[in-house]
C-alpha cells in the first residue's frame, strides 16, 4: 500500500475538499459494488464556522457505496472503484455536489473533509427564465433550440460545454445551481447526474457553463440540463438534449 495526500479547492458554493490518505481501519457505511481494491473514504462534513453538519449523504457515484453524516459530521463508506478515482455525490440542506478523491492504487484509506458554505436558497421574483445551448467545441454537432438535438456524430471521448443563462424580472441571478444529467433510452433508470456547476457573479453574472462528458450511447440516450438543481421550495427548469440514438428510436 501507498500514502499519498493533496489539497484540492472545489469551486461549488465554496466548496472545500482537503485530502489525506492514510493506512487506517475500515468498517461502517454501506459498500459499493465495483472490482477494484478495497477502499474506505471517511472523513467530516464541517460549515463554515467548524461545526459539524449532520445528515449530509455521501454517495459513491460510480460502486453505489454510500452513508449519511452522524451529529459529528463524520462518515465512512466502503467502495471498490474500477479506477484511481472515487467520485462522490455531497448532498445537504444547501444542494449537491460532486468530488473527485485520488485513491491508492493498491487500495487503503482516503481521509477526506469538507466545508459546506451556504447557498442561494431562494428567489423572489414573479418569473424565472433559464435558456441553455451547446457551445464551444460541440456547437457543429447540435442544434440548440427548446430541445436540444444532436444533429451529427460527435467524435468519441469528446466533452461539450453547456452555457446556461438564468434570469428573474430581466435580472440575471448569480450562484444558481446547474446540472448536466443522462438517462438510458428506455428511460427505466433515474437521471444520472454527470457534471454540476453555477451561474456566475460580476461581470458574467446570470451566465454558467459547465463541461461534461457527452456519449451517444443506449445507456446515455437523453441528457438534460436543470436548473436551478437541488434548491430547496424551487422548481427546476429543464433543457431536453436528443442523442441520434434516441432519434433512431423515435
Amino acid at each position: 500500500m501507498q500514502s499519498s495526500g493533496n489539497n484540492v479547492f472545489i469551486g461549488f458554493f465554496s466548496l472545500l475538499l482537503v485530502i489525506v490518505l492514510a493506512l487506517m481501519g475500515c468498517g461502517g457505511g454501506s459498500a459499493g459494488t465495483g472490482t477494484g481494491p478495497v477502499v474506505v473514504v471517511q472523513g467530516a462534513v464541517y460549515d463554515e464556522s467548524g461545526q459539524p453538519v449532520e445528515d449530509v449523504r455521501i454517495r459513491a457515484v460510480d460502486t453505489g457505496g454510500e452513508d449519511t453524516t452522524s451529529s459529528d459530521g463524520e462518515f465512512q463508506i466502503v467502495t471498490e472503484p474500477d479506477s484511481g478515482t472515487v467520485t462522490l455525490e455531497v448532498s445537504s440542506e444547501t444542494g449537491v455536489a460532486l468530488v473527485t478523491v485520488d485513491i491508492p492504487q493498491d487500495g487503503g484509506t482516503v481521509s477526506v473533509t469538507l466545508t459546506v458554505n451556504p447557498r442561494l436558497t431562494e428567489i423572489n421574483a414573479d418569473s424565472l427564465e433559464v435558456g441553455a445551448a451547446i457551445v464551444g467545441r460541440c456547437d457543429i454537432y447540435f442544434e440548440n433550440s427548446l430541445v436540444i438535438r444532436q444533429a451529427n456524430r460527435v467524435p468519441k471521448d469528446l466533452k461539450c460545454v453547456a452555457k446556461v443563462f438564468v434570469r428573474s424580472n430581466r435580472r440575471r441571478l448569480s450562484q444558481v445551481p446547474i446540472a448536466i444529467q443522462y438517462r438510458d433510452c428506455d428511460q427505466l433508470e433515474p437521471w444520472t447526474t454527470v457534471a454540476i456547476g453555477s451561474t456566475m457573479t460580476k461581470p458574467n453574472a446570470g451566465i454558467g457553463q459547465v463541461e461534461f462528458p457527452y456519449i451517444d450511447d443506449e445507456t446515455h440516450c437523453l441528457y438534460r440540463i436543470v436548473a436551478p438543481f437541488g434548491v430547496p421550495n424551487l422548481p427546476e427548469f429543464e433543457r431536453i438534449i436528443e442523442t441520434t440514438t434516441f432519434q433512431r428510436r423515435q
